[in-house]
């Protein structure tokens, strides 16, 4: 994994603590490294294990009562089937709102 990828989202875990919302995207033919750059291994964590641990660190440095709700997704989109990998049980579905945005 490049170092650069993860100071990369230094700027997102902090505008994410600022309230805004944020994303990491990752995409790529089959083999060429998404879940390893993603996830990493146990010595070597990937951009998202990184990620949130910057974001709980700055957290406890941060508060003073220590007591925050995080919502967090982590989802997958493979084939045109959008699913949920915290709660695996079946494809999201999917819809447009009535503005077609």
């Amino acid at each position: 994994m490049c170092i650069n990828e993860f100071s990369r989202t230094a700027e997102l875990v902090e505008a994410v603590l600022e309230g805004r919302s944020g994303s990491v995207f990752c995409y790529g033919a089959t083999g060429a490294g998404k879940t390893y750059t993603m996830l990493g291994t146990v010595e070597s964590p990937g951009v998202m294990v990184l990620a949130i641990k910057d974001v709980f660190n700055n957290i406890w440095q941060r508060s003073c009562d220590r007591n925050h709700v995080v919502h967090l997704s982590y989802l997958e989109v493979y084939n045109e089937t959008v699913g949920d990998l915290l709660s695996p049980r079946r494809p999201l579905v999917l819809r447009e709102d009535k503005q077609d945005h």
